[in-house]
């Protein structure tokens, strides 16, 4: 707490901002007496593998105007993870920021001891023989890896696990592995409102050149693609890029037809049966923007190097003065006075990310002359 009042964590993406989050906000205040709720939200890039739908700005403003006091940004390390590390760095940024009293998520069942209950089962899952037994005899009936993994757990834990109750898990796990003493609640999901998906997929249809679309960074990636081979450079050794998949994605390369397609379409054909849309589209980002396997374990094993603030309500002002001192608000400003910030790994990434958000974007800002929201 800080001066006897009740700060409450938040992870999100905000991908769009929509009645549903308002909700969700609304609901911490009354069901958890939050006085201060610190989001942290995905930057240019997000968890699904894309650039993100509309500007952090956009989305910022959104957030602060309907219930966000302070309102940082994920490093595009973490924001373009699988969940279970985008959940370890997005609990770890809340926990380093050393005055938040508790962490909440939207939960489709709202039952945090089944939860916990699923979250320690998993922790363990290595070490049952009978688990494993069952995992791999759905593999062996032809269920996906995700698939298979899911029926699995659902034979000790009935009834399927949804995506907000997947990712909740994995900031139990998180927390777990943190050790850190912030409390956790759950509010339920709300399945009146539209979920972000189906609003991103109404816009597509309505407004064709009014947000960022993954297809547009296709050019930039085969350049880097075709880049990384000239230089004799594996393409398996960044993140979520398995050697089967490199030689899928080189092979794919050198197909003339493959090379018209959409960038969707063609994610969708080097999907294969043990690997999520995402998984791929992610891994294609993560070639795009230089992110290698050693990177996120470094990000994780160290305390972060920076806190991206993007904005904050005239209430959350209060929090300002309490931030570590490695905060970043106006960012030309601070490299400016800390140049060998810039030699930081995960701040060149996020740099570079935004760079490229801009490109396929342009009502977006300048990097360097990014802006403080404040409302």
């Amino acid at each position: 707490m800080i001066n006897g009042k009740k700060i409450v964590g938040v992870v999100t993406e905000f991908n769009p901002f929509h009645d549903g989050h308002a909700f969700f906000l609304q609901e911490i205040r009354k069901k958890y007496a939050a006085d201060y709720i610190v989001a942290v939200m995905s930057g240019d890039f997000v968890q699904r593998g894309e650039p993100a739908f509309f500007s952090k700005f956009e989305r910022g403003r959104e957030a602060i105007k309907k219930g966000v006091d302070l309102l940082v940004q994920l490093p595009v390390i973490f924001s373009l993870s699988g969940s279970r590390d985008f959940a370890y760095g997005s609990i770890k940024l809340l926990h380093e920021l050393g005055f938040v009293d508790q962490i909440v998520f939207g939960s489709e069942s709202g039952n945090l001891q089944r939860l916990k209950e699923i979250t320690s089962f998993l922790q363990k899952e290595e070490e049952n023989p009978d688990f494993q037994k069952t995992f791999r005899s759905y593999l062996a009936e032809g269920f996906s890896y995700p698939a298979a993994r899911d029926k699995a757990i659902q034979s000790y834990f009935p009834d399927s696990i949804l995506p907000n109750d997947n990712l909740g898990i994995s900031y139990l796990r998180a927390i777990d592995t943190i050790h850190t003493k912030m409390e956790i609640g759950v509010i339920s999901r709300d399945k009146n409102f539209s979920s972000a998906h189906s609003l991103r997929e109404k816009y597509r249809e309505e407004n064709q050149l009014l947000y960022a679309d993954i297809d547009r960074v296709k050019d930039y990636l085969f350049f880097r693609i075709m880049e990384l081979e000239r230089d004799e450079i594996s393409l398996s050794t960044f993140q979520d890029v398995h050697p089967e998949l490199a030689e899928r994605i080189v092979d794919f390369m050198k197909d003339i037809e493959k090379k018209q397609l959409d960038l969707r379409e063609l994610i969708k054909d080097l999907k294969g049966k043990n690997h999520t849309y995402s998984r791929i589209s992610r891994a294609l980002m993560h070639i795009l923007l230089n992110i290698r396997k050693e990177d996120i374990q470094e990000l994780k094993e160290k305390p972060y190097p920076y806190f991206r603030i993007l904005g904050c309500s005239s209430k959350g002002e209060d929090l300002l003065s309490f931030l570590p001192k490695n905060s970043i608000m106006r960012l030309g400003q601070y490299l400016k006075e800390n140049q060998e910030l810039m030699q930081n790994r995960s701040l060149k990434i996020d740099l570079f990310a935004g760079r490229i958000f801009q490109s396929i974007y342009p009502k977006t800002k300048d990097e360097f002359r990014e802006f403080f929201i404040k409302i």
